[in-house]
């Protein structure tokens, strides 16, 4: 044990002090962070250039028109202020043409005659790739459309405003004991998103981090002169214990910014109550993985051939990942609870079902159960392929001598 704790210590404060682990544990959860918000803080930016757009009509729709543009240039504007549109009346689609490709409009718009029957605009431009532009100027020209409507049939437009007010829909979350809280739909997705990314994140760079270790200790040898005093199995739960620790430090800092983003913008809330429930499963989660990833590193010589295989790992576990939205959707489905009691996939679907607050306690005990048993055989399989292959150098490891290996 003495040993154990001796080779765990040196992994931890060796990997500790890495630019790799400084980078990724600092750095990453902001970087990711930013990639996933800052494309909508761009999009709600005001425009910085104003649009020119040409408008061809009839005469049959030139108060409907004009009103467009008073509007557009009252609410829709620049950074500087000024109206983000500068509107072109133009005789025809072949002359709105022709100062598209003159480069002296950004588009053009169609407004038919009978828009107010057949609501039709068209709208062309040589790139449509400014969503804004165009999904701003049929915003502001449906309004009008509406209430153009309404003014043909006499319909006071202030009645009908409070007419169709909306309804307010309070949702409320009841206990176990029966008490009423006031419900968070935010919360239904965003923490089980947020401790299922934290999972797959800690898991996966900690696990990288093993299988690396142990292939470079295996091609430069340094393992021998390690098997000369401990055991094979003593470097495997030193180093799994090790990193295990790193990926806690790991763990613990993305969730506390995570949560600190969450409640700072006042997204959602975690029950405290379920953070042992987590912790349950990101432990369980990362010793299976980690298992895997011990054993994977004695078969390979070369970055290369180890960074393809545990690729095909990181598909199976991000699987929760990709179809998240319809377990957190769907908690009840005989699919989502099938998909729970599969080993692989288990931290990930019961960190998901616990963060939605759909799973008992039965189930939280065996699916438990189940990945206790599944690392200790998991750990147990990678001890004697780890074990025997530690020591072999120049040799390609088949499918058939791991086998052997398992049953022996």
């Amino acid at each position: 044990m003495t040993q154990i704790l001796k080779i765990m210590r040196w992994e931890f404060l060796n990997r500790v002090k890495t630019k790799l682990f400084l980078i990724t544990t600092f750095a990453l959860p902001f970087f990711m962070g930013g990639l996933m918000f800052l494309p909508s803080l761009l999009m709600d930016l005001e425009p910085e250039e104003e649009s020119k757009i040409g408008l061809v009509y009839g005469g049959g729709t030139g108060n409907l028109v004009n009103r467009f543009v008073e509007r557009c240039d009252m609410t829709l504007k620049t950074k500087e202020g000024i109206p983000q549109f500068s509107f072109i009346k133009i005789d025809s689609e072949k002359n709105a043409i022709e100062s598209i490709l003159n480069e002296q409009i950004d588009g053009y718009m169609v407004i038919s005659q009978s828009i107010l029957d057949t609501g039709k605009v068209r709208y062309f431009s040589q790139s449509l790739s400014n969503i804004k532009i165009y999904t701003s100027l049929r915003r502001i020209l449906n309004q009008l459309v509406v209430e153009q409507r309404m003014i043909n049939q006499n319909i006071d437009i202030s009645l009908v405003g409070q007419l169709s007010k909306k309804i307010e829909f309070e949702t409320y979350e009841i206990d176990e004991l029966g008490h009423k809280s006031e419900g968070d739909e935010l919360s239904s997705f965003l923490i089980p998103y947020l401790f299922l990314m934290i999972l797959f994140m800690t898991v996966f760079m900690s696990g990288q981090l093993l299988l690396r270790s142990v292939m470079e200790e295996r091609t430069s040898r340094t393992i021998e002169i390690l098997l000369s005093s401990v055991t094979a199995d003593e470097i495997m739960k030193g180093k799994i214990l090790g990193l295990g620790a790193l990926g806690m430090v790991q763990m613990v800092f993305y969730l506390l910014v995570g949560l600190s983003i969450t409640y700072y913008k006042g997204w959602a809330a975690i029950e405290f109550s379920q953070i042992p429930y987590f912790l349950i499963f990101f432990i369980t989660g990362y010793l299976f993985y980690a298992a895997i990833f011990a054993g994977m590193g004695t078969f390979f010589t070369s970055e290369q051939e180890a960074q393809q295989s545990s690729g095909i790992i990181s598909i199976i576990a991000i699987l929760p990942m990709v179809f998240a939205s319809y377990f957190i959707t769907n908690p009840g489905s005989t699919f989502t609870i099938a998909i729970t009691y599969i080993p692989p996939l288990t931290p990930f679907m019961m960190i998901i079902r616990l963060g939605i607050g759909s799973v008992g306690l039965n189930e939280i005990l065996y699916s438990a159960m189940l990945m206790i048993i599944s690392c200790w055989l998991m750990l147990k399989l990678s001890g004697k392929i780890f074990r025997t292959a530690i020591l072999m150098y120049g040799k390609k490891v088949s499918v058939s001598e791991i086998i052997k290996w398992v049953r022996a």
